[in-house]
């Protein structure tokens, strides 16, 4: 009798040790998992940002002979001459845009741009249209910073990882970002066909948001620059940008996918 209570106590004493045990352990493990969920998805959104941003560098920046292709693909020089009444051969133009890239990444100190217009050495650009380009200059660079705060970003939540769970953090990374990266594309391939069918209507809504000063419309009777990059010229760039952030994303996707397949991290 004596030993069957003693057996009984010893049973509830083993059971309250297991609970005690058991029950922080998990809790711990959900914390922890949810803790791995976030910090892979802002490893995702730093990643992809930066991507972003990149694959704008490399249109706008990197892609021999774009503008040039683009002036005459439109024939910017009958568009010029006849809004504008003005005459410039493709040289000038090329010119006016190799320096403006110039400007607005911050390694030239205006925009003052002379070139052969009519026959005589002349600015190309007006002051409001120096204004509005001193702002697209701003938001280019803030963009640039933002990416490297994102790049840092990731870096510190990589290397947190790694600390933490060593090998473990590349499955946990590569999930996140294949989850994340998952919905951002989905959202950006929505957004673009949306901005595809009506362009004018979001380009003009991408300047009341970044431009609200309200200097960003221009009269092409009166502004060479509007002549030389006319909305059109705007929607291939935006549609090059486009495609090579889905096509980029989409690549660093693979290893994640692999992963997937492989079994090694994926819940």
């Amino acid at each position: 009798m004596t030993d069957d209570i003693r057996t009984g106590k010893d049973d509830r004493h083993a059971r309250d040790i297991h609970d005690k045990q058991i029950i922080p352990k998990e809790e711990k493990w959900k914390d922890f998992s949810y803790g791995e969920g976030i910090l892979s998805a802002v490893f995702a959104l730093a990643l992809l940002f930066t991507v972003l941003i990149t694959s704008f560098e490399a249109v706008c920046y990197w892609t021999p002979g774009l503008y040039d292709r683009e002036f005459r693909k439109y024939n910017v020089p009958f568009l010029l001459e006849y809004w504008k009444g003005d005459r410039m051969d493709y040289d000038g133009i090329n010119t006016v845009i190799d320096e403006t890239m110039l400007y607005l990444r911050g390694e030239r100190e205006n925009l003052i741009v002379e070139v052969p217009i009519n026959g005589k050495l002349q600015g190309f650009y007006r002051e409001d249209e120096i204004s509005h380009m001193t702002d697209v200059r701003e938001v280019f660079l803030a963009a640039m910073r933002m990416r490297s705060a994102a790049i840092l970003l990731l870096i510190l939540t990589a290397g947190y990882l790694i600390r933490k769970k060593g090998r473990e953090a590349l499955a946990i990374l590569g999930c996140g970002y294949l989850r994340t990266c998952f919905v951002i594309l989905g959202t950006a391939a929505a957004f673009g066909a949306l901005c595809a069918s009506d362009f004018t209507k979001y380009f003009t809504v991408f300047h009341e948001i970044f431009f609200s000063q309200g200097n960003w419309e221009f009269d092409p009777h009166v502004s060479r620059m509007i002549c030389i990059m006319p909305e059109e010229f705007f929607s291939d760039i935006a549609l090059r940008i486009l495609i090579t952030f889905l096509c980029s994303a989409g690549v660093l996707g693979i290893p994640a996918i692999i992963i997937k397949k492989n079994g090694k991290g994926c819940k």
